[in-house]
């Protein structure tokens, strides 16, 4: 809400170890320590670290200030995107056609565009599977990601991702790090940084003359969906130079987030054999009556268990946001200009919320009243930022572990250092690793 017109205090500051401040939590799983200083200083407090100082806002009145989507504005930096992809499209999704192309992307997006195309990523996933033999040894993000950025690319782009994970996470990381991440504009100098970019931007420039020029391209693939509603009166154009960030998008989207969430449901479920006992059989009984490959829509046990553990481990517990105008909120002021992280997993281990919330039990969403629970759950954002291919995703995520689970026999093998939490910037689980015991009967 607006400020009144009374002098309003600003939040609490945590204390912390000087200039350094609370780095270590944000490099691993921030959440525990969110919580802990929430249960200390309220839903608003303020940290200093490395000379930078953020507001924290926790709690149902944070949420619904995001998703008001007026007070709070995404970024300072977005032209740092337009920059490295040489594309004005990156600040007209955060600008004032964000409705309208956000929306187009919803349409694109969505479980049709997963079920006409199902046998296919099927297919796909068995093509990087098919190495799997009995006592290989699998890093299971690793896996994750180069799956699920090469089966987005294929469903987005129409194309095999063309580029290595290594060169992908190399332009993604700069990238986010440049622009969000308080980086300074020297990382963008990095020689191999240089190279990599380059050589994506020309095969995508590339990429999208060949859609612009094919029909059923054009039918098919994200760039082509772009082609098909007019463009923000300040373009006048689509220009091949802007949509090259489209198909950006579809490297981009996934690679942290759902490859991140879909390693952590692998490593949940061979956790709990009971609850993979039970996504198997269900499976098992979906496919006695499936034409084709089981709908991940349908696994509703396996889905229950991926909400479950993005609940647990959630891709991203904050989105970072800035304040448009002096702002009060929970009887504090908030400055215009002033950096807030927005803890959108603020309600995952609330106890009042959910029924012991360190315990991973998918049943809780399928009890009587799940609905309300699953709003409280917000892996891939919340309002009208909220990330656009979060049904895709999920839907991905699921589809990917179902083939894992479903077509190998697998065990942990995590190793002295067992499972830790990283941040790079999105949460993800380091020395998650998986050893094939046997191929399953198909």
């Amino acid at each position: 809400m607006e400020t009144t017109g009374a002098v309003l205090p600003r939040p609490p500051l945590v204390r912390s170890v000087p200039v350094v401040g609370p780095v270590r939590p944000f490099l691993g799983d921030v959440l525990p320590f969110l919580n802990e200083t929430r249960a200390a200083y309220g839903d608003a407090f303020r940290l200093r670290m490395v000379n930078l100082e953020l507001t924290c806002l926790m709690g149902q009145d944070a949420i619904a200030l995001l998703q008001a989507d007026t007070g709070l504005r995404t970024s300072t930096s977005m032209h740092v995107l337009d920059e490295e992809m040489q594309s004005h499209l990156p600040s007209m999704i955060d600008g004032p056609n964000r409705q309208a192309i956000r929306r187009s992307h919803h349409q694109f997006m969505n479980h049709s565009l997963e079920s006409t195309r199902r046998a296919d990523i099927q297919d796909w996933l068995d093509e990087h599977t098919a190495r799997w033999q009995p006592g290989v040894r699998l890093d299971v993000l690793s896996e994750a990601q180069t799956q699920t950025v090469d089966v987005l690319s294929r469903l987005l782009n129409g194309e095999p991702f063309p580029f290595s994970k290594r060169e992908l996470g190399l332009v993604v990381h700069t990238m986010i790090w440049a622009t969000f991440g308080h980086a300074p504009r020297a990382v963008l100098r990095n020689p191999a940084y240089r190279s990599v970019q380059r050589r994506m931007r020309a095969h995508l420039l590339d990429l999208v003359a060949k859609i612009r020029s094919d029909p059923e391209r054009v039918a098919s693939t994200l760039v082509g969906h772009y082609l098909s509603f007019p463009p923000p009166p300040e373009l006048g154009e689509w220009t091949d130079a802007d949509l090259v960030s489209v198909p950006y998008g579809a490297y981009l989207a996934g690679f942290d987030t759902v490859a991140s969430a879909a390693s952590f449901l692998l490593y949940r479920l061979l956790s709990n054999p009971d609850a993979l006992a039970r996504v198997r059989a269900e499976h098992d009984e979906l496919s006695d009556d499936a034409a084709g490959p089981v709908d991940p829509a349908a696994q509703k046990f396996l889905r229950a268990a991926f909400t479950e553990t993005v609940r647990l481990n959630p891709p991203g517990s904050v989105v970072l946001r800035f304040v448009e105008r002096d702002l009060e909120f929970a009887g504090y002021r908030l400055r215009t200009g002033d950096e807030v992280l927005v803890v959108i997993a603020s309600d995952h281990l609330d106890p009042q919320v959910f029924d012991d919330p360190q315990r991973f039990d998918p049943e809780r969403f399928l009890r009587p009243g799940a609905a309300d629970l699953k709003r409280r759950v917000l892996p891939f954002g919340s309002g009208i930022h909220r990330c656009t291919g979060a049904a895709l995703g999920e839907l991905i995520a699921v589809e990917m572990v179902s083939n894992w689970v479903n077509r190998f026999d697998l065990e942990l093998d995590l190793g002295r250092r067992g499972l830790r939490a990283t941040a790079r910037p999105f949460t993800q689980p380091s020395g998650l690793r998986a050893r094939v015991v046997a191929r399953r009967t198909d």
